[in-house]
């Protein structure tokens, strides 16, 4: 009964974590097809800024919530929490669309995509709930029909109304009611450890996930940075090539987020109980399928990724295929970040990361406007790769030291607790 609960947690997490991830493609190439290259860049653009600021409402994110093993925090706690970062998150977004100055279109579309994220942001508080009692699957199914239903229905109004507002407004909807019908149905069946809201406990979550937010906020920041150049120096219709030629770098991301998602407790439970021969052999084993994963992608994107793009977007794309390929070898280092970035979170050996990332994030920042300004597009793939290089080789440097460390420690425990029981 386990090991089938175990493959439905695995199957119905990669089924719906795939469906989620690869919405934003399809809702970009929908964009593309029926609005423009115009209309695509704000949609592109405002979707990727809304996905930073969505890690603003997540906060510390479902990794922190379901490897909390110190049982201080209770289910409720974390969903009292989850209300005042989403609160954040909106004020956020409004003020940044006042900050950039942007005109009033490009200012709606921003705020509606924000509130989108929100919507999901909300969400996964109460799948880490699920999670954590063992219902990945019911996860996984809410996040696909989500998908489903937000993209059938967005490309139904848009081809319909021709209004991207309207069929932005469309898919913050679908996120809300299936929240109310099917989410919360399933929390009702959980035995929710519940607590009474308090100031003193929100005051410890915002302290405990600080780092683990800071980290993933500059995560995001940094593979978002050239967009950012990108949006400030050249024009609408490049930010939809560059949101075209990343696109496909997506699959990698995910694979490292659906592969490593359901391991957490398991990990979770190695550091606790101090199994290093276990520990280390899922780090091997999940690092191995990244990289066989990494080596089928970059052969498919050679052999196919200009033809199939071009064929999808309507848009010819071949002077920009060393752009692809750059990024695409970029991505296979960002998977590999992502999965040991989890695994040191749940060793909360979170310090190190940021200070990674905040050095990363300097140089990047400088390296984004400089090259998009001279190499545009190209310029922008180099950054990225630049970005991964660095913070791939970094997680996997201290994942290494702290690997070797936990072995030394675990080693010195059980030498002593054999020493005890001779005595």
């Amino acid at each position: 009964m386990e090991k089938e609960i175990q493959r439905k947690n695995v199957i119905w997490n990669i089924i719906g974590a795939t469906a989620n991830a690869f919405n934003s493609l399809f809702f970009t190439i929908i964009v593309t097809r029926i609005n423009g290259t115009f209309d695509a860049g704000i949609f592109s653009y405002s979707f990727a800024t809304a996905c930073m600021l969505y890690i603003v409402g997540v906060y510390a994110g479902r990794t922190f919530q379901v490897t909390d093993i110190s049982k201080e925090n209770s289910d409720t706690d974390y969903i009292y929490n989850r209300i005042i970062t989403c609160i954040i998150m909106i004020i956020v977004s409004i003020l940044f669309v006042i900050i950039k100055g942007y005109e009033i279109y490009k200012s709606i579309i921003f705020v509606l995509l924000c509130f989108f994220k929100c919507s999901e942001a909300f969400a996964e508080v109460l799948y880490g709930v699920l999670q954590k009692d063992g219902k990945l699957y019911k996860v996984g199914i809410s996040m696909f029909v989500k998908a489903v239903i937000a993209l059938v229905l967005f490309l139904i109004i848009d081809a319909i109304t021709k209004n991207l507002m309207v069929a932005c407004t469309s898919i913050l909807i679908v996120n809300i009611l299936i929240m109310i019908i099917y989410d919360y149905k399933n929390i009702k069946k959980v035995n929710l450890i519940k607590t009474k809201y308090s100031k003193n406990v929100n005051i410890r979550l915002f302290k405990a996930g600080f780092y683990t937010f800071i980290l993933t906020f500059l995560g995001i920041y940094l593979i978002n940075a050239p967009r950012y150049a990108i949006d400030d120096i050249l024009t609408s219709d490049m930010q939809t090539i560059f949101g075209i030629i990343i696109m496909p770098a997506t699959f990698m991301g995910l694979l490292g987020q659906y592969i490593i998602q359901p391991c957490l407790t398991k990990i979770s439970e190695n550091i606790k109980n101090e199994n290093y021969n276990k520990l280390k052999n899922i780090v091997k084993i999940l690092t191995l399928i990244i990289l066989i994963f990494g080596i089928i992608v970059t052969i498919s994107a050679w052999l196919l990724e200009v033809p199939v793009l071009e064929l999808v977007y309507g848009i010819h794309l071949s002077s920009y295929f060393e752009s692809m390929m750059i990024i695409i070898i970029g991505s296979i280092l960002y998977s590999l970040s992502t999965i040991l970035s989890a695994i040191l979170i749940a060793m909360r050996k979170t310090l190190y990361q940021v200070v990674v990332y905040i050095i990363t994030a300097v140089i990047v920042t400088i390296s984004a406007y400089n090259l998009v300004n001279i190499i545009q597009i190209k310029g922008a793939a180099i950054t990225y790769f630049i970005t991964m290089l660095i913070v791939s080789l970094a997680f996997a440097i201290y994942t290494i030291i702290n690997m070797k460390r936990y072995k030394r420690n675990w080693g010195i425990l059980n030498e002593n607790i054999n020493n005890n029981s001779n005595i």
